[in-house]
């Protein structure tokens, strides 16, 4: 199991969520696109309507899923986006956990899942490269809200 819920997944791979622009959607579409280390990448939305409303920069959790991911011995990092849901990337291993990777791509994370029966211990600091199945899942961090969070004109009152 991949994950128990979109919100347990989102606590867990916060930490390497993207830094992201989104673009404006088309009201119930679950495709989010984003422009991410020069690429513009579409995800399926599993964080729901709300959550990602609105364009702009938000944080993101790339979550791509692999049949497998191959070593990548000259080191390159990078992304190629050669359709709809359809991406390669290339870049150093961040992190593992079980069949769950972070692969930093050329400054953009991606917390890459790996599906097939091949799966094998990678280490942090190596190169690798994959090739996702569509679609390219996406999870829209919520902002963090707080009532210490005001405008220093703003009253209590003003603010309910």
């Amino acid at each position: 199991m991949i994950e128990e819920s979109p919100e347990a997944f989102i606590q867990r791979w916060r930490a390497h969520a993207a830094d992201v622009q989104l673009f404006p959607r088309t009201e119930g579409s679950p495709l989010l696109e984003c422009l991410a280390g020069g690429s513009i990448l579409q995800l399926l939305d599993r964080t729901g309507p709300y959550v990602a409303s609105g364009a702009g920069r938000r944080h993101v959790i790339l979550n791509p899923m692999v049949e497998a991911l191959e070593p990548n011995l000259d080191g390159v990092s990078g992304l190629e986006v050669s359709g709809l849901g359809a991406l390669a990337g290339s870049g150093r291993v961040v992190m593992c956990e079980g069949r769950m990777s972070v692969v930093d791509c050329g400054g953009v994370p991606f917390v890459v899942a790996v599906v097939g029966d091949d799966a094998q211990e990678l280490e942090a600091g190596g190169y690798v490269r994959f090739t996702a199945l569509p679609p390219v899942h996406g999870f829209v961090v919520p902002e963090e809200r707080s009532s210490q969070r005001r405008d220093a004109g703003e009253s209590a009152d003003d603010a309910m």
